[in-house]
């Protein structure tokens, strides 16, 4: 069994769920600054080695497996005999992934952002693949194969991007690699090797170019269970690793309830929390709990673009957070930076609940509904936006427990794609 994961900065990791439900509960995080004085020094058995010591920590190993030998790059390190034996199950992992998504690198143009470690593993992964021409861009060149962001003239025909640098990784979510995706009017698809979060802002944008991405979340735990598997654990079938990457995913993601006001946001969110284990959040509650005031008092004294101000506040505060199920104030669908925001861990479900029921309701709070009229105008502005971000949308016009399992069943083929 391995002793945990070995990094600088590891508040982010998921490994040690992922080690867990492969039953490996002693699984722990272990930073440093210093690597190679921890493996000189320390007694342990076997540890997970991620960015950025992929590279540095090869001087004090012993043996390497093929992978790591041909790539340079390790990600788990095994006591065995006294020798320190560096291993590379990233590049399992990725084919695991690839699989899982039907990407074929076979005959592709395949760019690879980053040129550290992980790229290596990439490199040598495509290479391996068949791919007709494989590239690392990076700030600056280290070796053969590679270029610099700014030379993206080079490499605009390419078909398939890779991306293996921590821009965008929590904390820094709404950071990207230099690359303008729009240059690259053959892109067929980009992976993303970070999980945190969910959905970076580089998989935003090419989403929003029409171009299909993944994160890299199947990958970390595909590595896991080859990890676990060569450290002496049990070994795991494809069907458990993927009810394991369901459940994690499922787990992590929030789930944000979009509608019309009066769609039944609220009554979903509470609902679902419990069902979910999830943290409720209430936006609209949540502003007017702060201020201590009724958001009709807010409109009416101060405006609503102060309002939609404070809902931007509470979203900032929020957004990265996972295992969260969010009722959002109603126009915020007409922000699309909160949107983006909330998509990357989010799922998004339109609560679409016919407007002509609503205007049988006893309205009252609502500033932007003075008449049933108005529900009309809403639905007419907001419909189209509801559309273009919902992932799942559920007609709300049955009993209430039929629509709850209308999501589940909805929920759990999202997830599986």
């Amino acid at each position: 069994m391995m002793d945990g994961l070995l990094g600088k900065k590891l508040g982010h990791s998921f490994s040690p769920a992922v080690h867990k439900a492969f039953g490996n509960t002693q699984y722990r995080l272990f930073e440093t600054d210093d690597p190679v004085g921890f493996l000189s020094s320390q007694p342990f058995r076997g540890l997970n080695v991620t960015t950025p010591y992929k590279e540095t920590v090869l001087p004090v190993l012993g043996k390497l497996d093929d992978i790591a030998l041909r790539t340079q790059s390790v990600n788990l390190i095994l006591r065995e005999n006294d020798i320190l034996v560096g291993y590379n199950t990233d590049y399992y992992g990725l084919s695991a992934l690839l699989r899982r998504e039907g990407v074929s690198l076979q005959a592709k143009k395949v760019l690879i952002l980053g040129n550290g470690g992980a790229a290596k593993t990439v490199f040598v992964l495509a290479k391996d693949s068949g791919a007709a021409q494989v590239m690392k861009m990076g700030r600056r060149i280290k070796e053969n194969d590679e270029i610099l962001f700014s030379q993206i003239d080079k490499v605009a025909d390419y078909d398939i991007i890779i991306n293996t640098t921590s821009a965008g990784m929590f904390p820094d979510n709404e950071n990207m690699p230099p690359v303008a995706l729009e240059r690259f009017q053959k892109l067929t698809f980009l992976v993303d090797l970070i999980y945190n979060p969910l959905c970076t802002a580089l998989m935003g944008r090419a989403k929003v170019l029409g171009v299909p991405a993944c994160d890299g979340l199947y990958m970390l735990v595909a590595q896991a269970k080859m990890s676990h598997e060569l450290s002496g654990g049990t070994q795991i079938t494809d069907s458990f690793m993927e009810k394991i990457y369901i459940s994690l995913r499922k787990k992590a993601m929030n789930i944000v309830f979009v509608g019309l006001p009066l769609s039944g946001k609220t009554l979903y969110m509470r609902q679902m929390a419990e069902m979910y284990h999830k943290t409720p959040v209430d936006t609209d509650q949540m502003i007017e709990s702060e201020s201590q005031t009724p958001i009709s008092e807010i409109f009416r004294n101060h405006g609503e673009p102060f309002f939609r101000a404070l809902e931007v506040e509470v979203i900032n505060r929020i957004y990265q957070l996972g295992n969260q199920i969010i009722s959002t104030g109603g126009g915020m669908i007409e922000n699309p930076d909160i949107m983006a925001k909330l998509k990357q861990n989010g799922v998004i479900i339109f609560l679409d609940k016919d407007p002509q029921k609503i205007m049988d309701h006893d309205i009252h709070n609502r500033p932007l509904i003075q008449s049933p009229a108005d529900v009309l105008k809403l639905d007419a502005r907001r419909r189209p936006l509801y559309e273009k971000y919902a992932d799942i949308i559920i007609k709300v016009d049955k009993p209430k427990l039929e629509n709850m399992e209308e999501i589940e069943a909805k929920l759990n083929e999202y997830l599986s794609h």
